[in-house]
């Protein structure tokens, strides 16, 4: 997945939040799903999330972008831009 919520994780235990209180500030129950398997969310959800744990978007998302396939194998290379 290019976009990664690690950076929400790493926020989330730093600073002690829990699922249990992003439920609690109004976070649907599968919006948490999806943030803990790094998929899609709204910018809306990204807007409440930063407005709950009061940062900006950069710290919550992190992009990892795809590797390029290799010319000759068709194979992704691992590591690469």
């Amino acid at each position: 997945m290019p976009i990664s919520f690690g950076p929400l994780r790493e926020h989330m235990k730093k600073n002690k939040v829990s699922y249990y209180f992003l439920a609690n500030q109004g976070i649907d129950n599968r919006t948490i799903d999806r943030l803990r398997h790094d998929k899609a969310i709204t910018t809306t959800t990204l807007n409440k999330l930063c407005s709950i744990l009061n940062c900006q978007p950069g710290e919550l998302i992190r992009y990892d972008p795809d590797p390029e396939p290799d010319a000759e194998s068709g194979c992704r290379k691992q590591g690469t831009l």
